[in-house]
């Protein structure tokens, strides 16, 4: 059911601080417009699927990617949470330690892949239920054609930002260290 921007007391206005609202960037700039939007998504998505899930913030984010995308290591869960390993690896022991994803060694090496459990699919599907009526509440009042040229432009975003992340990291690579 799309969301209903009628149903006005079921609206609740977020609590923001000052200039969360933004400022003239924030107007100007699409990308900045588009940080913002995403901050307030995390913002609203980190204290809904904490309430759901009874998880922390980190802690559902790294069981809803274990359970997209079984078979990571903790090295590659890293990279794709963009945190620490030593974040990522004291999260997935206390998911282990509550029963919701396993280590497992691949191939008889040092390698370790992170799996859910059973368990850990069952707490994860609420949150796969919210995610679907929070997407439908996001873009309620969006027509499908303007919900079609939305998804090109975020594909055609998503190309730019990658390309110049690729950028960035071969200068950043690149640049003379403190010995050179």
């Amino acid at each position: 059911m799309p969301f209903d921007q009628n149903q006005s007391d079921a609206v609740v206005r977020p609590q923001l601080a000052r200039g969360e609202e933004g400022g003239l960037l924030s107007r100007r700039l699409t990308h900045i417009g588009l940080l913002q939007l995403v901050h307030f998504i995390k913002r609203g998505s980190n204290l809904l699927y904490s309430r759901i899930s009874g998880l922390s913030d980190f802690e559902w984010r790294v069981l809803a990617r274990v359970c997209d995308m079984p078979g990571l290591s903790i090295n590659e869960l890293g990279v794709v949470m963009d945190r620490s390993v030593a974040h990522v690896s004291r999260t997935v022991t206390r998911l282990v330690a509550l029963g919701l994803v396993r280590r497992q060694e691949v191939g008889g090496g040092r390698r370790v892949a992170i799996d859910p459990t059973p368990e850990g699919e069952q707490a994860y599907a609420p949150l796969i239920e919210v995610a679907v009526q929070s997407d439908r509440e996001l873009t309620g009042g969006l027509t499908e054609e303007e919900l079609k040229t939305l998804h090109r432009a975020i594909a055609l975003m998503g190309e730019n930002a990658r390309a110049r992340l690729a950028r960035e990291q071969a200068l950043w690579s690149a640049r003379p260290g403190p010995a050179d």
